[in-house]
């Protein structure tokens, strides 16, 4: 789903994305910039109504940096673009 999008120098440590039917799990897509002074991670769940995409620092689930909503599988990839711009 996201393979236009550049992660570097994360990894994608999750992907169930080219699975329909885990669209609507939790936990759908994760990418790791363990590299990085703070540890970042950007993830991707289903939370009932909305997906919402997180930049997560230093593992701090708490209080995320960044997070991005929407309700259409369509909005996805332009979001997750964003969050990895903003990483």
């Amino acid at each position: 789903m996201f393979e236009n999008i550049d992660f570097s120098p994360g990894v994608i440590f999750y992907d169930v994305t080219n699975d329909d039917t885990c669209l609507k799990e939790e936990d759908i897509f994760q990418v790791r910039y363990e590299n990085l002074p703070d540890r970042l991670v950007i993830d991707l769940g289903w939370y009932r109504t909305n997906y919402a995409i997180k930049v997560i620092k230093n593992m701090d689930w708490t209080e995320p940096l960044l997070v991005k909503k929407c309700t259409e599988v369509s909005d996805l990839e332009y979001i997750m673009n964003e969050c990895a711009l903003f990483v």
